[in-house]
């Protein structure tokens, strides 16, 4: 009986599975568990009962694990409950750049959600890139723009849209 070995397996890279409503952190508990690499942002927000106001933690993004399986254990991720399915871009799975999961924890850790406040002009539909800081190497377009300066940018890895507070001198619009 002969049975092939790969020599070397393929290099891992970030993938996005959807999961069941209000199932991310068992689904990610579970996933570490079994020793697959995932990682699902949190924030930090207070809420407010009639009786009391506390301060809990929440998924980032609803909806989404970010997960770096081998290519061996891809469709094992699939076997967990909880989990739907792979999330897909140009008929294949979405990719995220580790870049992107950087700036996904750079948020987490400092408890910002990135508003962005230019003086130079911007409108919707360009092309900018973040040239500094945490976010450094992301790019996108701007999606809305509201009065404060506040630009809605489009991580392009996944296609979800995060709203980004950052300084002016960071940002860099690029050509079409």
């Amino acid at each position: 009986m002969c049975s092939y070995v790969p020599l070397c397996v393929p290099m891992c890279s970030w993938k996005v599975v959807y999961v069941s409503s209000r199932a991310e952190k068992k689904v990610a508990e579970r996933l570490k568990e079994n020793g697959i690499e995932c990682y699902m942002p949190m924030k930090k927000e207070l809420k407010q009962w009639s009786d009391r106001k506390k301060m809990v933690e929440s998924p980032l993004i609803n909806g989404y694990v970010f997960v770096n399986p081998s290519a061996l254990d891809r469709d094992k991720v699939l076997q967990y409950s909880g989990v739907l399915h792979y999330v897909r871009y140009n008929s294949g799975d979405a990719i995220v750049r580790d870049i992107e999961i950087e700036a996904l924890r750079s948020i987490e850790q400092k408890g910002y959600f990135v508003n962005a406040e230019f003086s130079k002009p911007l409108n919707t539909g360009d092309r900018v890139s973040i040239e500094y800081g945490p976010f450094k190497g992301l790019f996108g377009s701007v999606k809305t723009q509201a009065k404060e300066s506040i630009y809605t940018i489009s991580i392009e890895g996944i296609g979800y849209d995060l709203t980004v507070r950052v300084p002016e001198e960071v940002l860099v619009k690029r050509k079409p």
